[in-house]
């Protein structure tokens, strides 16, 4: 697909949310796309004591489900910009924590967290092994860092920020049932933007489609301005799963 046809694309649907695949997320998801496990139990240890904990993009609540089950006196928030992807969190979690349809942009929850964590959801880091990159799911630069700014004013002093990584983004294609294939394709836009087109397909016909823009930020860059937040970097955890910071 050319420039112009994604960008006739992009006018049809709402761009920079999951709302075109919601139906099929979980299906992608729990195939192989996130190990589970391994993320509740990296983040079980990132948050120790902390009991109140807000989730930077809950999605459909699967990262908060093994999270409630490592430990259930969490006080967790699930953040989400998609109401989809919220309703199917609140069928799998009920009352079981809070829930927050808002454009992170514009965050404002009046009350502060003694933890914070985006695992494919706002932010993440891209590990290319001698480096990492920061990813944005808001392709503005300025936006995001207003972003970013906002969820530190929600963190307490001692707070931390944990942001997972992940591998480079490549085009490929995976049967996810008999019947199901999932597919993604990058597209490279230059000054630090790509697009990752999401499409499931059965018996060869389209049935769901996203297009999600990001921005990469280089890491010395993005550790400088948490810096100015008055944020320190805290590093990588023993499993290279995610990158923390903490308020001062």
């Amino acid at each position: 697909m050319n420039q112009a046809a994604r960008e006739s694309t992009y006018a049809a649907q709402d761009l920079n949310t999951y709302s075109g695949i919601s139906d099929y997320y979980d299906v992608l998801m729990t195939n192989g796309y996130y190990n589970y496990d391994e993320i509740t139990r990296d983040l079980t240890e990132i948050i120790g004591a902390r009991q109140r904990v807000l989730e930077l993009g809950v999605g459909t609540g699967l990262v908060a489900e093994g999270l409630l089950k490592q430990n259930p006196k969490l006080s967790l928030t699930g953040l989400d910009n998609t109401e989809s992807m919220l309703a199917q969190a609140k069928d799998r979690l009920a009352e079981k924590i809070q829930y927050e349809l808002q454009d992170v942009t514009t965050l404002s929850l009046g009350r502060t967290f003694e933890a914070s964590f985006s695992v494919g959801g706002c932010w993440y880091f891209i590990d290319l092994g001698e480096r990492l990159d920061f990813c944005s799911h808001i392709d503005d630069r300025k936006t995001c860092e207003k972003s970013l700014r906002r969820v530190v004013e929600h963190l307490e002093p001692g707070g931390v920020l944990a942001l997972a990584l992940q591998d480079p983004h490549t085009d490929y294609s995976k049967p996810l049932t008999d019947e199901l294939t999932y597919s993604q394709a990058i597209h490279n836009e230059g000054d630090g933007l790509f697009t990752k087109q999401y499409t499931f397909t059965k018996q060869n016909e389209v049935v769901a489609e996203q297009f999600y823009r990001y921005l990469v930020i280089p890491d010395q860059e993005i550790h400088d301005f948490f810096g100015e937040l008055g944020c320190k970097p805290l590093g990588l955890n023993s499993t290279r799963k995610f990158f923390t910071y903490q308020k001062q």
